[in-house]
């Protein structure tokens, strides 16, 4: 079911191929913006509280990257910033994105 014609913009921040597949099969159009954070240096000992500060890092910085650009006055429609995180949980330890195939197999095999 596609969408009716919307007053406002979508904005994904995230580079997740899953979160445009989502968004492109509800049938919206919108605009892809990656967030440039390094995610390694926040840190929450809850896995709820870190998803929630990643996503607010990255709209932070997307945020800021729109007020640079002529993006903010040439839109006068409003804007929806859709950003979001995800991280597994094992045995109570965080598990986010791995740093490299070493570590993804040992993820994946504990």
């Amino acid at each position: 079911m596609a969408p009716k014609n919307l007053s406002f913009k979508i904005i994904l921040g995230s580079s997740s191929m899953a979160r445009r597949k989502i968004l492109a099969d509800m049938g919206y159009e919108f605009t892809v913006m990656g967030a440039d954070i390094d995610e390694k240096r926040i840190r929450k000992d809850n896995a709820e509280e870190l998803v929630v500060a990643l996503a607010e890092a990255k709209a932070d910085a997307i945020m800021s990257r729109l007020k640079t650009t002529d993006h903010l006055e040439e839109n006068t429609h409003s804007t929806l910033l859709i950003t979001a995180d995800t991280v597994a949980v094992y045995d109570g330890i965080i598990r986010e994105k791995p740093s490299s195939k070493e570590e993804a197999r040992l993820f994946i095999k504990s």
